[in-house]
């Protein structure tokens, strides 16, 4: 297995990479929904919409493949441990919105992040690479 630290890295990157290219193409939607633009630009912009969802559908297949290694990786913590590293690295959200959504400090949501990563290094640190 790859480094846990690394295949989690991964998996936020995706999320926030597809999300990040769902923002622009829902900009994109509404730049074509403003009334009395050119054909010319319409169309244009239509090509673009069209390659950019297209990348978008491949990123959306690699962020799931990245995920799943994550959460793989995740499966071995429970509770506030688990929940606060996955809505970090699966979902993207970051250590404020971790801390409102649980109703517990941003100090709280660091310790409690330090602790399930030392489980993770001291599970992970164990094994050799490859097994």
């Amino acid at each position: 297995m790859k480094d846990y630290q690394e295949i989690l890295k991964a998996a936020r990157h995706s999320e926030l990479e597809v999300r990040t290219e769902l923002e622009h193409i829902e900009r994109i939607h509404r730049i074509l929904n403003i009334p009395n633009r050119p054909l010319k630009y319409v169309e244009e912009l239509t090509e673009k919409l069209a390659g950019l969802e297209a990348l978008l559908n491949d990123n959306i297949d690699s962020a799931v493949d990245r995920k799943r290694e994550a959460l793989e990786v995740l499966s071995a913590l429970v509770g506030d441990e688990r929940t606060i590293l996955y809505r970090y690295y699966i979902l993207g959200c970051d250590w404020r919105q971790i801390a409102d959504n649980l109703y517990i400090s941003e100090r709280q949501v660091f310790n409690i992040r330090r602790s399930a990563m030392d489980k993770l290094e001291e599970r992970y640190a164990a094994k050799p690479r490859g097994a």
